[in-house]
């Protein structure tokens, strides 16, 4: 269930649903390493787990991580934006994860921002298999993060039903712009 959870804990388990060893996901936002870390774990040694991130600071922990935990085998890390995915993810995926906002502990004036984020939600969108699974987490109580979910919630809103379906969950009464957790399964 989803009381007493993190947004974050209750993504990894609806996750764990959907990506099995062997298969490619995409981590479009990889941060300090936690979800890619996550994400190796489910693919296995055979899968692979593609994280992306604009910041040296933030692949660096990631590599760290990965390494501490031996799962480094089983990553790609790509220092450059998400909305370039399909330059280096060229099969299906099974899933993909994004967190929207900042890197924490890093520099709060670096932020994921709408002009890059909505095109590489298509572009994971497009790539993502039949069955599969996306998760975006919008931390949007920073500057230019209201137009960045606004932006997402409007694209995932007019995804085709038959297609997809895509559940917004947040907790309605927290204050202090509470992240925003989209989950979208392709049907077909």
């Amino acid at each position: 269930m989803f009381f007493g959870k993190r947004m974050v804990e209750i993504y990894h388990e609806i996750m764990q649903e959907y990506i099995n060893e062997g298969d490619t996901v995409v981590d479009a936002t990889a941060g300090n390493g936690f979800d890619t870390e996550f994400l190796c774990r489910l693919v296995g040694d055979s899968g692979c787990v593609h994280a992306f991130d604009i910041q040296k600071e933030a692949l660096a922990n990631t590599k760290l991580r990965l390494e501490a935990s031996h799962m480094d085998s089983r990553a790609k890390l790509h220092l450059i934006s998400h909305d370039q995915v399909e330059q280096y993810v060229r099969e299906p995926i099974a899933g993909f994860c994004f967190n929207l906002g900042y890197l924490p502990k890093g520099e709060d004036n670096v932020v994921t921002q709408a002009s890059t984020t909505i095109p590489a939600v298509r572009k994971c969108l497009n790539a993502l298999k039949i069955g599969g699974i996306g998760c975006i987490l919008a931390y949007w109580g920073h500057e230019g993060g209201r137009e960045e979910m606004e932006n997402v919630d409007e694209l995932l809103h007019e995804l085709p039903g038959k297609f997809y379906e895509v559940f917004r969950l947040e907790n309605h009464n927290r204050a202090n712009q509470p992240p925003i957790l989209y989950l979208i399964k392709k049907l077909r």
